[in-house]
């Protein structure tokens, strides 16, 4: 009887080393996969903050490129046009062209081109605040205006965004995602 106890007792010994040993190599396992999942969590980190500071960096050259844009009241062509005499206004239009291209060449800073719509919307924005008296002053004809230019995406949405819409509901609108629309009003704000 004492023999076959000790043979019970010599099996469950051998059974319970047994479960240790595949529960330690379970819990090696999982130990492993929870420095993998902390080497990737780093690694994951390191490239969004490595994407971020590039983001960061394309931002802060894309706000230097439009302090360099300047103002319709600052260039020298609107300059000369305001100085300009009643006798200096019969100069031909090809004179005058070829003046402002020598004055581009001479210019050192690197030249910005901007779209037409852009500069159609600010030229129709400047003639809409001219006052009265300017209009009456001025003996030229009325300029025709032309059909208005389509809203960019970005006019679009902040123009919702002004009339109070949330981002859901922009995005729903014009059928883009929320967080670009999000994204969009941060950086037009």
């Amino acid at each position: 009887m004492t023999t076959i106890l000790i043979a019970v007792l010599f099996v469950l010994q051998l059974l319970s080393i047994y479960f240790i040993i595949i529960l330690n190599t379970k819990l090696a396992k999982f130990k492993d996969l929870e420095k993998k999942q902390e080497r990737l969590m780093r690694e994951m980190d390191d490239s969004i903050s490595l994407y971020l500071a590039e983001m960061k960096d394309e931002n802060n050259r894309l706000i230097q490129a439009l302090k360099v844009v300047p103002k319709p009241e600052k260039t020298g062509v609107v300059e000369q046009k305001r100085s300009a005499s009643p006798k200096n206004q019969g100069q031909s239009l090809a004179s005058k062209d070829s003046q402002t291209k020598d004055a581009e060449r001479n210019h050192d800073e690197p030249r910005i081109l901007i779209p037409k719509n852009i500069v159609a919307n600010a030229y129709s924005r400047q003639q809409v605040g001219a006052t009265p008296v300017q209009a009456t002053s001025s003996k030229q004809p009325p300029v025709q205006k032309e059909e208005p230019q389509p809203l960019s995406l970005e006019q679009q949405i902040v123009q919702m965004a002004k009339q109070g819409k949330t981002t859901e509901e922009i995005a729903k609108k014009l059928q883009k995602g929320k967080t670009e629309i999000e994204l969009l009003l941060k950086f037009h704000s």
